[in-house]
């Protein structure tokens, strides 16, 4: 058994048979690493970009705010624009003051601290009101920026639409900066200047061509660094591998030697059943010619032929169980097989003695040949044994059971029963129960002990005796069924 799980786990002894599958499941650890590489890249590009984005836009608004800054301390102390910037005119001439410093300029809008709109210049520009959020960032004296991707110019000026293409849009960047007296630090007014925005948009594309470009470098360089991580792990996790393969097959090739061991050591114990069957049938003999000598009935004769017979059939099957366990010849027995081997062993046995034998079989299932063989030699000298306390007349049964995953195997007669001081005793050698040497039970059940089974006294009375040979798992039960055989 263990040269044939030996073989299952090493089909061609080459230890290899797991290299695709591991193969497969490395390109699936490989594939899910890089894209989990191409999310993570992905996600910081995206979220470089929008930061860059908001930062580009942003800059224009504290430059220009900068700028108005500085306008006022250029002007002086005595600029009517410093001295009245509370004046809507005065706010007004300086936010377009600021604006022709910047190229592009669409437009110049003017909103109070409220957020309301006051003017605005060109007067075809429209009016507009501040989001609170950006009105809070204003008050604190921040410049905010605002870019539209595509915008509607009808949305910010009184246009004529007749004969204009309603798809026609164009990129807006909106700066809002806050205007306060110099020296001052509250809040009087915003200025919005409304700005072409093609030009920060080509800043965009070319910022977002550098950060594809980076995110690609990235992903490869990592990409190339997670591969060779990944290759030297599943090189390391191979070499691992093998030195396992490795152990696992000495560990089984060691147990096969145990179990070769283990059938060598049953061969005493078989030996010795063969000892124990010739026993009697030649100390018959050995009597016979010593008492009767030429003067020998017909049935001595017969007496005699049959205890021949039987020490011929006992050397034939030890004999043959030895051959398989050195011949290594593999094949397997059913539980049926079993029973018609019995029968047709034991059957001129049981009817020259008067007694009927009667096999229910209950149970299906397999076994290998020589643990058929020594399931046999338990069974034929518990057989024999009942045979030969039973009365002419009476039965011997042999129940073969499901109990649970296990066989049971039981042999009743309709013998006297054994007696209470030999039961404790009962498979120790030199034993007698009835007369006999007392090795057969004990023989019985090294044999048994062999196999993993166990054999045990299950039942006793004065109407006669049941043997159980319980098998374990080494019986592969088929299907569930009753077989009755009787003869």
């Amino acid at each position: 058994m263990a040269s044939e799980r030996l073989n299952e786990r090493m089909p061609n002894g080459s230890g290899t048979d797991w290299i695709p599958q591991s193969r497969s499941v490395a390109l699936l650890a490989w594939v899910l690493t890089m894209v989990v590489l191409g999310i993570t890249v992905g996600g910081a590009t995206v979220h470089l970009r929008l930061h860059l984005r908001e930062h580009l836009a942003q800059r224009d608004g504290e430059i220009l705010t900068t700028v108005a800054l500085a306008r006022q301390y250029a002007n002086g102390s005595g600029s009517n624009i410093t001295q009245r910037l509370g004046n809507p005119v005065d706010q007004l001439a300086l936010a377009l003051e600021i604006s022709q410093i910047k190229e592009g300029v669409l437009g110049v809008r003017l909103f109070d601290l409220n957020g309301l709109f006051e003017t605005a210049f060109p007067p075809a520009l429209l009016a507009g009101k501040l989001a609170s959020d950006d009105l809070a960032l204003l008050k604190g004296l921040q410049p905010v920026s605002r870019f539209h991707e595509s915008a509607d110019l009808s949305d910010y000026f009184m246009l004529d639409t007749e004969g204009r293409d309603p798809s026609s849009r164009t990129p807006v960047l909106e700066v809002n900066i806050p205007l306060h007296a110099r020296g001052d630090s509250n809040f009087v007014a915003s200025a919005q200047l409304l700005l072409d925005g093609r030009g920060i948009a080509r800043e965009y594309a070319r910022v977002d061509g550098h950060l594809w470009l980076l995110g690609l470098g990235l992903y490869t360089g990592g990409a190339v660094l997670l591969t060779g991580v990944l290759l030297w792990a599943y090189r390391r996790l191979r070499k691992a591998h093998a030195t396992v393969e490795e152990r696992t097959v000495r560990l089984l090739r060691a147990n096969h030697e145990l179990v070769l061991a283990a059938k060598t050591s049953a061969l005493g114990s078989v030996t010795a059943h063969l000892i124990h069957g010739l026993s009697n049938p030649l100390a018959n003999l050995q009597d016979f010619i010593s008492s009767h000598g030429n003067g020998a009935s017909d049935v001595d004769l017969q007496a005699l032929a049959a205890s021949t017979n039987r020490m011929q059939q006992l050397v034939h099957d030890v004999v043959r169980v030895l051959g398989e366990d050195r011949g290594g010849e593999k094949y397997q027995i059913t539980l049926a097989e079993l029973v018609e081997v019995l029968n047709t062993k034991l059957g001129p046995v049981v009817t020259e003695s008067g007694v009927h034998l009667i096999t229910l079989l209950a149970a299906r299932g397999v076994l290998s040949n020589r643990d058929a063989n020594l399931t046999l030699l338990i069974l034929e000298n518990l057989i024999h044994n009942a045979v030969k306390v039973t009365p002419r007349g009476g039965k011997v049964c042999i129940r073969l059971t499901r109990e649970g995953n296990c066989v049971s195997c039981e042999v009743e007669d309709e013998g006297p029963g054994l007696r209470g001081d030999v039961v404790p005793r009962l498979f120790t050698p030199c034993t007698s129960t009835h007369g006999g040497s007392g090795l057969g039970l004990a023989i019985s059940k090294q044999l048994a002990n062999q196999l993993g089974a166990t054999l045990k006294l299950k039942e006793t009375s004065p109407e006669g005796c049941v043997f159980s040979l319980s098998l374990p798992e080494v019986v592969l039960v088929e299907s569930d069924g009753v077989d009755a055989l009787q003869s």
